[in-house]
C-alpha cells in the first residue's frame, strides 16, 4: 500500500471510530492562537480591573459560535461581528467625556485616536480602557472560531491574527511580555498556532494527503522567520529629551505618554535650559494618572493650543517664564498650572488632558517660549478645610479603579496605620503624614536593584532606599489608598539661582513628585524625597564634571554662584522659621539625568520679546536602522503570509480567472484562439449560469441555457469552436471574430466596462 493510500487510511479508520484528530489538532492551534492575544488582554485587566468579565466574555463568545455554527451562514455572522465591534467601539466611545458629541461630529477626531491606537498608543493610555478591553475581545473570539467550527481554518487564522497584530500595534504585546526572548515566545505562540491550524485543517479536508505537505513547510518557514525577528511595535518612538532611559531624565521625560520606573540610574551635570521667572518654581514636563505596578502612563490624548487655559479654582500667584533652550529637547517645562502660552511657539503647542505643555517640535539651542502659571497659593487652615468634595471629574480620573493595580490589604492598612500614628484628621494632614514617613524612613540612592512586581508595595515593605520616582509613587499610591485624589508628576526642579530672577536647570535637577488635588484650591505640589544626600550627590556630580573640563556644565556665570542654596519655593508647610518664607536653604530637589551634546551658548536675558521656535531636524543616518530593518522584516513576513493565506483560500485562483476571463492573451494558431475564447466564454456563462456539466459539449452547454435568455452571439462563438475542433479549421479573420464576440459579452457583463461595449 502507498503513503499516501495508508494515511488516508488511517484518517479514515480514527474518524470511523469517532475521532477526528485532525479537526481537534487544527481547533487546538486556534486555542494556542486564542490564547496569546487574550493573554495580552488579560495583562491589561491586572492594571484596570475586569479579569473575570473578559474571561467570561471570550468562553461565552466561543460557546455562542459552536452553536451558532451550525445555525447561520457565514454572511450573518460576518455581519453578527461586524455589529459586535460597532456595538461595542461605541458604547466605549459614549462612556467617554463629550462621547455623544464626538460619535455624532467628530467623526474625523476618532478617525484619529484610531490611527493613533494603531501607531504605538498603548490601550492603558485610553481613559476608560477596561471598557475597549471588554468590548475587543468577543467579536474576533466568536468569528474565528465560528469560521474553525464550520472548517474555514485559513479565514479563522487571518481573524485571530489580526487580533494579535492590533495588539502588537498598539504596543501591548510587547509591554505585557517585556523581554526579547518572551516576546518571541509570544510571536512563536502566535504563528505556530496558526500553522497547526491551516495546516492540520488542510490535512483534515483531503484525508491527511501528503500532497498537502507543501502547506506546513511553507507555514512553518514562517514561523522561523517570525520567531527570529523581535515584535516590531513597542510603542511610540517619539523621545522627549534626547538623554537615554540610563539617566534619571531620561527614564522620566524619553516618552510622550509613559514613564518605565527603572533600577540604578546615573546623574547628568549638563546644562538643559534657563529660567527666568518671578519666582522660583518645580518646573513640570509631564502629568500620568494610571499606574501600572512598574510604569506610570498619561490617559487621554493631547489636543492643539487654542488660547487661555483654565487657572485652578482656588487663589493662584501669577508667575511668568522665559525659557531658554540650551539642549534639543521635545519637553516644555512650566510651572503648574500654566494659563497661557505666548509667542510664536503656540502654533507648535499642545495642551494634554491634565492640563500641561508639549511641543509638536525639537526645541534647539537657544530657542525661547514664554509661559504664564497660575500656582495654587492656598495656606496650611485652607488646605486643612477644603474637605472631601471631589469634582465628579477628578475622581473619574484618579480614583477609579482601572487607574492602578489592585493592592494588597497589608498596604492599604499598612498606609492606615501611618496615618492614625501621626494623628492625621483631614487629607491635608494625610499627605503630610505620608509624606514625613517617607523622607524620614527610606535613605536616598541613585543605586538600586528594581523590584519585581508593584514598585510602590515594594518600597513600602521590602526597599530601604530609593530615589524620587519611588518616593512619589509610593506616596501617589498610598494617598490613593485613603481615596485622595493624587498623580505623579515629572520636570525638573528650580535649578541653580544665577541673578535675581534667573536659574540655570541642568539634567540633574530632573524630578519626580506628587500633586494631590483640594476642592476650590486645585493641583498643589508635595516632594516625600528628602533633600539632603541628594544635592550632596548633585554638587558632586557637577564639580567632578568642572574638574574634568567639561564645557555644558556651566553658562551665564554659573560657575561664579553658589551650588548649595536657592531661593525657597513658597510652602504650605508650616515651618521653624515660618516667619521667614524667602529663607534660603539646601537645593530641594532631586537628582536628574540626560545626556546629550547639547550646543551654542547661553546669551539670553530677561527682556528678550516673545519667543522663537527651532524645526525638527531632517538630517537623518544613512543606512537602515536597527528599528527600519525589523519594520522591513515584519513586512517580509506579512507579505508572504498574506500570499499563502490567499493562495489556500482561493484567492489566487479567483485572480487567475479573472485575468483569464478578461485578457485572450497573444495570438497564436486561429484554432487555438477560437478554443481560448471558448473558455473565456464559459467562465463568464459559468459565473451567472452555473458550470458546464461534465459530459456536456460547449455547443450542448449554450443550447441549454438559451432556455435562459444566454446572449445570442455565444451560439455564434460555440459554431466556430466546433469548426475548429471537428472541422476543417477556421481561417484567422474567423478566429479574430470569435475573440471579438467574446471581449463584447465580457464587457457588457462587467460595470466598470460596459460602457466600451458595442
Amino acid at each position: 500500500m502507498s503513503a499516501p493510500t495508508a494515511y488516508r487510511a488511517r484518517s479514515e479508520t480514527e474518524v470511523d471510530d469517532g475521532v477526528d484528530w485532525f479537526r481537534l489538532c487544527a481547533l487546538g492551534g486556534l486555542a494556542v492562537m486564542t490564547a496569546t492575544w487574550v493573554a495580552v488582554l488579560y495583562d491589561l485587566t491586572i492594571t484596570l480591573g475586569g479579569s473575570v468579565p473578559l474571561l467570561l466574555l471570550v468562553t461565552g463568545s466561543i460557546a455562542l459560535a459552536a452553536v451558532l455554527s451550525r445555525l447561520i451562514s457565514e454572511r450573518v455572522a460576518a455581519v453578527l461581528t461586524v455589529g459586535l465591534l460597532v456595538v461595542s467601539y461605541g458604547s466605549y466611545i459614549l462612556s467617554t467625556p463629550n462621547g455623544l458629541e464626538l460619535l455624532l461630529q467628530a467623526w474625523d477626531k476618532i478617525i484619529a485616536d484610531s490611527i493613533s491606537l494603531l501607531t504605538g498608543l498603548t490601550v492603558l493610555r485610553l481613559k476608560e480602557a477596561h471598557l475597549w478591553v471588554l468590548g475587543f475581545a468577543p467579536a474576533p473570539a466568536f468569528f474565528s472560531w465560528y469560521l474553525a467550527f464550520r472548517r474555514r481554518y485559513v479565514l479563522s487564522a487571518v481573524v485571530g491574527g489580526l487580533a494579535f497584530l492590533v495588539l502588537v500595534l498598539t504596543g501591548d504585546a510587547a509591554t505585557a511580555f517585556s523581554g526579547g526572548w518572551i516576546q518571541r515566545g509570544m510571536l512563536f505562540g502566535a504563528t505556530l498556532g496558526g500553522i497547526a491550524m491551516i495546516g492540520f485543517g488542510e490535512l483534515e479536508r483531503h484525508g491527511g494527503s501528503v500532497l498537502q505537505a507543501d502547506v506546513l513547510v511553507v507555514l512553518f518557514t514562517l514561523m522561523l522567520i517570525g520567531s527570529a525577528i523581535q515584535l516590531p511595535f513597542t510603542g511610540s518612538a517619539l523621545r522627549l529629551v534626547e538623554g537615554g532611559p540610563t539617566t534619571v531624565e531620561g527614564s522620566l521625560t524619553s516618552s510622550p505618554g509613559e514613564t518605565t520606573i527603572q533600577g540604578s540610574i546615573e546623574l547628568s551635570p549638563e546644562v538643559r535650559f534657563t529660567v527666568t521667572a518671578d519666582d522660583p518654581q518645580y518646573w513640570r514636563v509631564g502629568v500620568y494618572d494610571r499606574f501600572t505596578g512598574g510604569s506610570w502612563l498619561r490617559t487621554g490624548q493631547a489636543g492643539p493650543y487654542s488660547g487661555q487655559l483654565d487657572p485652578p479654582p482656588g487663589d493662584t500667584e501669577t508667575v511668568s517664564q522665559l525659557v531658554r533652550m540650551h539642549d534639543r529637547a521635545n519637553v516644555m517645562p512650566a510651572a503648574n498650572q500654566p494659563v497661557r502660552v505666548e509667542g510664536q511657539v503656540r502654533e507648535y503647542t499642545q495642551v494634554t488632558s491634565h492640563g500641561g505643555l508639549q511641543s509638536t517640535v525639537t526645541f534647539q539651542p537657544n530657542d525661547t517660549y514664554r509661559v504664564v502659571s497660575e500656582v495654587p497659593d492656598a495656606d496650611e487652615a485652607t488646605l486643612q478645610n477644603a474637605g472631601t468634595d471631589y469634582p465628579t471629574a477628578v475622581q473619574q480620573v484618579y480614583l477609579a479603579g482601572d487607574k492602578q493595580p489592585d493592592f494588597s490589604s497589608g498596604f492599604e492598612s499598612r498606609t492606615q496605620e501611618i496615618v492614625d500614628t501621626a494623628g492625621a484628621e483631614n487629607p491635608y494632614e494625610t499627605a503630610v503624614a505620608i509624606e514625613d514617613w517617607l523622607e524620614e524612613n527610606r535613605e536616598y540612592s541613585l543605586d538600586v536593584d528594581r523590584p519585581n512586581g508593584n514598585v510602590a508595595e515594594s518600597f513600602l515593605f521590602e526597599m530601604e532606599q530609593g530615589y524620587c520616582v519611588y518616593y512619589a509613587t509610593t506616596m501617589a499610591m498610598m494617598l490613593r489608598s485613603q481615596d485622595i485624589p493624587a498623580r505623579y508628576v515629572v520636570g525638573y526642579t528650580p535649578g541653580q539661582q544665577v541673578g535675581e530672577n534667573q536659574w540655570v536647570v541642568r539634567g540633574l535637577n530632573s524630578h519626580a513628585w506628587v500633586e494631590v488635588y483640594f476642592p476650590d484650591v486645585g493641583w498643589v505640589k508635595f516632594d516625600p524625597t528628602p533633600g539632603g544626600a541628594r544635592s550632596d550627590a548633585e554638587v558632586t556630580s557637577i564639580e567632578d564634571a568642572r574638574q574634568s573640563g567639561d564645557g555644558q556644565v556651566d553658562v551665564g556665570g554659573s560657575e561664579d554662584e553658589p551650588l548649595t542654596t536657592t531661593t525657597a519655593i513658597p510652602t504650605n508647610r508650616p515651618t521653624s522659621n515660618a516667619t521667614d518664607r524667602n529663607r534660603t536653604f539646601r537645593d530641594p530637589d532631586l537628582p536628574g539625568v540626560g545626556s546629550d551634546d547639547p550646543g551654542g551658548s547661553f546669551n539670553g536675558t530677561a527682556s528678550t520679546p516673545g519667543a522663537t521656535v527651532g524645526e525638527p531636524e531632517s538630517d537623518r543616518p544613512d543606512g537602515f536602522s536597527e528599528e527600519q530593518q525589523r519594520y522591513a522584516a515584519f513586512a517580509l513576513v506579512a507579505m508572504v503570509g498574506l500570499a499563502a493565506g490567499a493562495h489556500r483560500a482561493g484567492a489566487t485562483r479567483a485572480v487567475r480567472r479573472a485575468a483569464k476571463l478578461r485578457w485572450q492573451g497573444t495570438k497564436r494558431e486561429p484554432d487555438t484562439d477560437v478554443e481560448r475564447a471558448v473558455e473565456r466564454l464559459e467562465l463568464m456563462l459559468e459565473r451567472r449560469y452555473g458550470p458546464r456539466e461534465p459530459n456536456e459539449s460547449p455547443s450542448q452547454y449554450v443550447e441549454r441555457l438559451s432556455m435562459s435568455g444566454v446572449d445570442t452571439r455565444a451560439d455564434r462563438v460555440v459554431e466556430l469552436h466546433e469548426k475548429a475542433v471537428y472541422g476543417p479549421g477556421v481561417s484567422r479573420e474567423e478566429a479574430d471574430e470569435a475573440i471579438e464576440l467574446v471581449d463584447t459579452m465580457v464587457r457588457s457583463n462587467t460595470p466598470l466596462l460596459r460602457r466600451f461595449a458595442d
